[in-house]
């Protein structure tokens, strides 16, 4: 019994990729990583954008949440106040050591006494008792001494306005 195998006598000439292929695929390869890379720069920006649109938010969130869980008697007294933010929209306290680095946003607070009118019966405009205006300006810069009502400087200033009513809210329990 002859169990002889029979091999090939000569090997295929096209056993790998020729030079017009190689080529080709390393191009197309180069021409998808240049197109990722060229995206980039704008992923990171919008990143950015939006991680600053966070912040703001949690801050003016933090600000006015404040402000409507306060007596209705010391929202009234409540004079503008200037108060410090990081980068991530948590409040800092002056005496840290690093205040200074970790300043990112300078917010000025405004509670406008009586300035929310609404009509009464006869049609006139009245102020209302039970509802306030919140203005919130808010610099992202760290500049701690930043004048609101006469800036110098081309620091961009965003204005975030809100309404707090009084809820009625027993604040003097012992």
């Amino acid at each position: 019994m002859n169990t002889s195998l029979s091999l090939p006598l000569h090997k295929s000439s096209r056993s790998g990729f020729s030079l017009v292929e190689v080529v080709m695929a390393v191009g197309i390869m180069a021409l998808g990583v240049v197109t990722i890379l060229g995206l980039l720069p704008h992923g990171l920006k919008m990143t950015s954008q939006t991680a600053n649109e966070q912040a703001e938010t949690r801050i003016v969130d933090f600000l006015v949440g404040e402000l409507q869980s306060t007596n209705w008697t010391t929202v009234d007294a409540t004079p503008t106040q200037t108060r410090y933010f990081d980068d991530q929209g948590l409040e800092l306290d002056q005496t840290n050591p690093d205040f200074g680095i970790l300043l990112t946003y300078v917010v000025q607070v405004n509670v406008p006494e009586y300035d929310v009118r609404l009509p009464n019966n006869d049609g006139n405009m009245v102020a209302n008792q039970n509802l306030r205006r919140v203005i919130i300006k808010m610099i992202a810069a760290p500049l701690r001494d930043f004048n609101f009502d006469n800036p110098t400087s081309a620091v961009p200033i965003k204005i975030f306005t809100q309404s707090i009513a009084n809820m009625g809210i027993a604040h003097n329990l012992p």
